[in-house]
């Protein structure tokens, strides 16, 4: 047994007062897990242990009046209630799981036990889920999806037209749900298309033997396209590309092969220079550098395929249009402004900042918050706190952007999401349009291993450890020294998305607002 393990499970059974004693929860010490294999009360010392020593954020929710020993005292007696129960459903588990971390503020945290009842891997709590709930405009924020279409239709007048007159927009997507939401949905395309073969085929008086042998194979992949719409998840993506595999000698338009690393790095693009010379950028994630650096998108993505190519460079140019236009409308003195559309934006990579708002600013970077780390096993060990830039673009590639910049934002918009929004709220030609944001900025890693020595990161393993909570590895604050978690940044300018507008016509009143404010002022 290591040292870790030993300390661990000398702390589990001894009392609480003596849990500040150092517990490594190595990810690869599998001896400080195994009583939480089979046992619901070590699962819940695992967690409460491993945040009290973790967790970056104890004085804010002090503020807030937690008193996480009287979580101990409440709740240990009810997870060892659970363990008298021949079967505990994954709904009571994910209940009591609540109850314990539904206090706790910080945007990205996510608990997940495994049920030994039930063999259900993972029961999944994340507090920032039962908070963004309340947000008033949860439900249409839900709902919403970008859409230009109102604003492309050159007779409605909001668009500037290239030299055939036609409007000026560009888009692109490699999310799962846009590109193969498109063979499911699109007329014309992948399920529409199959569909009106077959009722084509099925009339046919005497068909061949070859057109009744592909009158089979497109009802089985009609079956099988149907089965992942009714079932549309990140799981259906190998038996998807199993299809496109199967059934290429069709030649179903648009069933083309869809790249793994889209699962995870996809984004929907989109620019519209709008009326009055306004730059209009919206995209879904911060994943912009795994398409515009060819090192990141080696590491990420199949690049020996053609297909994932041209998906690449099909994001690339439409970033590229966007940085383009601002600079050239910028240099002839002709730029009306910018909006940053970050509805829906759920965050991602930092090094975006760089090609975002490190294209507008000066080089040199540009400060977005302050951040500390915890330094030791005891619940208030902090370290001193740190100034944050992002980076910013150099002088020779770019000018500096003077004019109105607009950021939007809804109940959905996190962390780089966030970032982003303080940056362009520290300019002073910066304003920020929409909906309160989610609130959820503190650092993260995607190394298990990386600040486990720092007591901060993931406890646990995913998919190894019977207990894994995903948590920040630094505490995050604004540039005035503010803690926005599971609060979200209130915009300048408040406005709320009319949905029955936005549905029956495509027309968006918060665009329009940000779109009033860059022509008015106002």
């Amino acid at each position: 047994m290591t040292l870790g393990a030993a300390l661990l499970m000398m702390t589990f059974s001894s009392c609480r007062e003596e849990t500040d004693k150092l517990m490594t929860y190595d990810h690869n010490d599998m001896m400080a897990f195994s009583k939480a294999d089979t046992c619901f009360a070590e699962k819940f010392k695992i967690m409460w242990n491993g945040l009290n020593q973790y967790y970056a954020l104890w004085d804010y929710e002090d503020e807030y009046g937690l008193d996480w020993d009287a979580v101990y005292d409440e709740y240990l007696p009810q997870f060892e209630a659970l363990d008298k129960k021949e079967t505990v459903t994954d709904e009571e588990l994910k209940e009591l799981m609540g109850k314990v971390c539904s206090p706790l503020h910080d945007g990205h945290l996510a608990v997940v036990f495994s049920n030994h009842t039930t063999g259900t891997e993972e029961v999944m709590y994340l507090p920032s889920e039962d908070r963004v709930v309340k947000h008033d405009d949860y439900e249409i924020a839900m709902k919403y999806q970008s859409s230009l279409k109102y604003y492309s239709q050159v007779a409605n007048g909001e668009v500037e037209t290239d030299s055939n007159g036609n409007p000026i927009v560009l888009q692109h997507s490699t999310s799962i749900t846009g590109l193969i939401g498109s063979v499911l949905k699109e007329k014309g395309k992948g399920l529409d298309w199959v569909s009106t073969q077959i009722e084509q085929l099925s009339t046919l008086p005497n068909p061949t033997a070859a057109q009744t042998l592909r009158l089979d194979s497109l009802k089985t992949l009609e079956e099988e396209l149907s089965a992942i719409k009714m079932n549309f998840s990140l799981d259906v993506v190998s038996r998807y590309n199993e299809l496109v595999t199967l059934y290429a000698s069709l030649h179903v338009p648009g069933l083309e092969y869809f790249d793994p690393g889209f699962t995870d790095k996809g984004i929907d693009v989109k620019f519209a220079l709008l009326k009055g010379n306004i730059a209009y950028f919206q995209f879904s994630g911060f994943y912009l550098t795994a398409y515009l650096v060819d090192e990141a998108a080696k590491l990420l993505f199949d690049v020996s395929n053609p297909i994932t190519q041209n998906h690449i460079k099909a994001i690339e140019e439409v970033w590229t249009a966007w940085f383009n236009t601002v600079q050239q409308l910028h240099k002839a003195g002709t730029l009306g402004g910018v909006i940053i559309d970050l509805r829906g934006n759920g965050g991602g990579m930092q090094a975006d900042g760089y090609y975002v708002t490190g294209s507008l600013l000066p080089e040199g970077g540009s400060p977005f918050s302050y951040s500390r780390f915890k330094r030791g096993t005891g619940r208030y060990d902090y370290s001193t706190l740190t100034l944050n830039y992002l980076k910013t673009m150099e002088a020779d590639k770019h000018e500096v952007i003077t004019e109105p910049v607009v950021v939007m934002t809804n109940c959905h918009s996190l962390s780089m999401a966030e970032i982003t929004t303080i940056v362009v709220r520290s300019m002073e030609n910066g304003t920020h349009i929409g909906k309160r944001s989610k609130g959820g900025i503190c650092g993260l890693t995607s190394d298990n291993s990386t600040f486990t020595n720092n007591y901060m990161g993931h406890i646990g393993e995913r998919h190894v450890t019977p207990v894994y909570v995903y948590l920040p590895s630094v505490a995050a604050f604004t540039l005035d020294h503010k803690i926005i978690e599971g609060e979200g940044i209130t915009p300048d300018i408040e406005v709320d998305l009319n949905e029955a507008e936005f549905v029956s016509t495509g027309k968006d009143s918060q665009l329009d607002r940000a779109l009033q404010f860059l022509r008015t002022g106002n």
